[in-house]
């Protein structure tokens, strides 16, 4: 059985990732990766969970003649032998209502998928300063 969970969760890789590290006392922050797949059949990503916010859901920032605004996504496809990139201004994670201050170093993320065992990633927290 372990020989098939390697295989399960091999077949996806995450880069750049990081989460939005804030002030104290913001209520929502952002997270953002690439995800590559690296398997014959899209991934559906539904969502995903973390121990330091309410809930987590996918956003779109979209731009309609120049004002930003964000659209909720139910989910959202990795293309097979491709990737989503999700950043800043484009589609991110929103982990919202945030139990407390955003940690100092890192944020343990699941990331929940349609069709594949769920993936636990560990993030970096990069202040919004530095980003």
């Amino acid at each position: 059985a372990a020989g098939v969970h390697a295989a399960d969760s091999s077949n996806i890789l995450v880069t750049n990732g990081y989460v939005r590290g804030l002030p104290p006392g913001v209520a929502n922050t952002a997270a953002f990766m690439t995800i590559e797949n690296l398997g014959s059949e899209d991934l559906v990503l539904t969502g995903a969970t973390t121990s330091i916010a309410e809930s987590v859901s996918i956003h779109a920032t979209m731009s309609d003649n120049g004002m930003m605004s964000m659209a909720h996504q139910m989910s959202l496809i990795v293309p097979a032998n491709g990737k989503a990139v999700l950043e800043s201004g484009g589609l991110h994670l929103m982990l919202m209502g945030l139990k407390g201050p955003i940690p100092q170093k890192e944020v343990s993320l699941t990331l929940e998928f349609q069709n594949n065992p769920d993936l636990t990633i560990l993030l970096p927290v990069v202040s919004v300063l530095d980003e």
